[in-house]
């Protein structure tokens, strides 16, 4: 009697642990963009339950994204699937305007499938990964500001930008000793976008500001297909990786993503031009890159059950988001065929620290959180709403239950602290000021034999 008492009241622990994470999930999504710059923190999977501190972790299809030396960690075949869903919630103050963004919900997936080779020191997998991006939609706001170049303003008009970016991820990872793993993911990459910058308000040629692209490429929650004037790119995009385990308690990790030259083409776009009216152009957009990544991890099991894994990142942001070049070409109006103008962002490089703790409270089922802090890499000198990545510090809570030895469902929630900026607005003009936040919620469900 003295144990199934025990054994029961170790059930409604668990159970009341469940329904408190539960609860904290579908409550906390109110403040945070789940992002380092344009990078998610997370892959789904452990990657997200540790807020990003996996680079020496590997037990799902996640390590595909993050490490892929890890997959030689997991045995058999391994097969995973996770949705989240991301809302950012943004907010622009200055002298005329006090307004909430209006932008949707982005649906957010992450699959793969992972094999360890029979008889052999190799595992493959191939997955797909959401990478990340930004999005913003700010309407009906007064714009009236003397700008260079001329006078501009007087109109009611909107800002927003829907950046979005997939990969394909063939993976193979080699066992070189016990302790040794490499591996590599030799991706293939999917970027598009959309953009508004305040396009009812004419200006001059070379001025960037006063166009729309007409090409809705991720609406419908992020997961609609390009239509034909779209601007997208596709690019290569390889992450290399080892991982060390020292003893049976620690295990060290290190990977490396290339830089993606990314340019946006096959889109079109429409400008407003001060006493000439509009003219529909197609467009080239060149001079951005994904940004190259360097991250080392270090996991320690003190416990079989406690698992305390850390991660500290280097993203090279300063060589990948400058000064972005938009070539207008073939232009609708005959008094305006061509165009050049000059998106200016100026990025600095970004330094992230997270750490993730993860405790098994019972045999199936598995508590998990984790702190992800990156430095805000958008100088105010370029600061806009359409450039909002700004978000440093998030903390996420989940939890894990395994239904069989086989299966298993994980359930986490992304939270930040609220980011404000003040800064000067070419646009909006001085003490123009954002709110930057949101929330990621997502399920993540995995299967093994």
């Amino acid at each position: 009697m003295e144990r199934w008492d025990r054994e029961r009241l170790k059930r409604t622990w668990v159970t009341r642990w469940a329904f408190g994470l539960a609860f904290l999930v579908l409550l906390v999504p109110t403040v945070s963009q789940a992002t380092n710059g344009l990078n998610l923190i997370g892959s789904g999977g452990i990657s997200s339950a540790l807020a990003g501190a996996d680079t020496a972790v590997a037990t799902d299809f996640s390590a595909m994204n993050t490490n892929p030396a890890g997959l030689t960690q997991i045995p058999g075949t391994h097969t995973g699937f996770s949705l989240s869903m991301l809302k950012a919630e943004l907010r622009l103050r200055n002298s005329t305007n006090d307004k909430d963004g209006e932008n949707q919900p982005v649906v957010i997936p992450n699959t793969g499938i992972v094999h360890r080779l029979s008889g052999m020191p190799i595992t493959v997998g191939i997955g797909f990964f959401t990478v990340g991006g930004t999005t913003s939609d700010f309407r009906d706001l007064q714009v009236a500001h003397f700008g260079p170049g001329g006078v501009f303003g007087g109109t009611v008009d909107k800002q927003g930008t829907q950046l979005r970016s997939y990969k394909l991820t063939p993976s193979i990872a080699y066992q070189v000793t016990d302790a040794l793993s490499i591996g590599a993911s030799l991706a293939v990459s999917y970027a598009d976008v959309s953009l508004a910058i305040i396009p009812n308000t004419p200006g001059a040629q070379g001025q960037a500001f006063g166009f729309e692209t007409t090409g809705k490429c991720n609406r419908a929650n992020g997961l609609a297909l390009p239509n034909a004037s779209c601007g997208y790119s596709v690019g290569f995009t390889p992450k290399f990786g080892a991982m060390y385990k020292i003893n049976d308690m620690v295990t060290a990790g290190i990977a490396y993503t290339m830089p993606t030259p990314s340019t946006f083409d096959h889109g079109q776009l429409t400008k407003n031009y001060l006493g000439i009216g509009t003219s529909t152009f197609d467009f080239k957009a060149f001079g951005f890159k994904w940004a190259q990544d360097v991250a080392v991890g270090v996991a320690v099991r003190p416990t079989s059950r406690l698992l305390i894994a850390t991660k500290f990142q280097w993203i090279n942001w300063d060589k990948a988001l400058n000064n972005v070049v938009v070539e207008a070409t073939n232009g609708s109006n005959p008094l305006v065929r061509t165009d050049t103008f000059v998106l200016n962002y100026q990025w600095k490089d970004q330094y992230v620290a997270a750490l993730g703790i993860s405790y098994d409270v019972t045999d199936s089922f598995t508590v998990r959180g984790g702190y992800n802090y990156g430095n805000n890499p958008v100088p105010k000198t370029t600061l806009d709403p359409i450039n909002a990545n700004i978000v440093e510090q998030h903390i996420v809570g989940a939890f894990q239950y395994r239904a069989t030895q086989a299966f298993a469902f994980e359930m986490w929630t992304t939270y930040a602290i609220q980011k404000s900026e003040t800064y000067n607005s070419t646009l909006f003009g001085p003490n123009t000021r954002l709110d930057v936040g949101g929330y990621d919620v997502g399920i993540t469900l995995t299967y093994r034999n």
